[in-house]
């Protein structure tokens, strides 16, 4: 008998990464408003001209895909921050997924005062973490 192949299984992995990377938390530095250019590159950059004042806010943009998987995970944390907290760890960590992005889910959940999460655990609440965000995409894809 022939093996089927999950495709969607692999295309919600793929957006899980795609959103890894575009909200990778060694990135937070220049979203939490640590400046990235000086006076004096901003002159370099304007050829020596001032640059027009900036007038009103705009917000940070990302893109559509990634900002919807970011949703999804944020609506987890809202019934349950620990898996939340791994997905992140396990996606918009650096390192290898096993060590270093375990030490960073561990170190994500005592800053939100949550126990320390075993390996096993760890590693069931990827597990967990991907299911729901694979049926929410699933339910998203049925109803269009």
């Amino acid at each position: 008998m022939a093996q089927q192949v999950d495709t969607f299984g692999v295309y919600v992995r793929d957006r899980l990464e795609e959103w890894g990377r575009e909200f990778a938390l060694h990135r937070d530095c220049e979203y939490l408003g640590h400046r990235s250019k000086d006076m004096l590159q901003v002159l370099v950059e304007h050829r020596g001209e001032m640059p027009p004042k900036v007038v009103g806010f705009k917000p940070m943009e990302t893109p559509p895909m990634p900002q919807q998987i970011e949703d999804i995970v944020c609506e987890i944390a809202r019934y349950n921050l620990s898996r939340a907290v791994v997905l992140r760890a396990y996606y918009c960590g650096r390192g290898r997924r096993g060590v270093e992005r375990f030490d960073m889910a561990n170190e994500l959940a005592m800053g939100h005062s949550l126990p320390r999460i075993a390996r096993s655990r760890y590693y069931s609440e990827h597990e967990l973490g991907v299911a729901e965000v694979r049926g929410v995409l699933l339910g998203l894809a049925r109803a269009a």
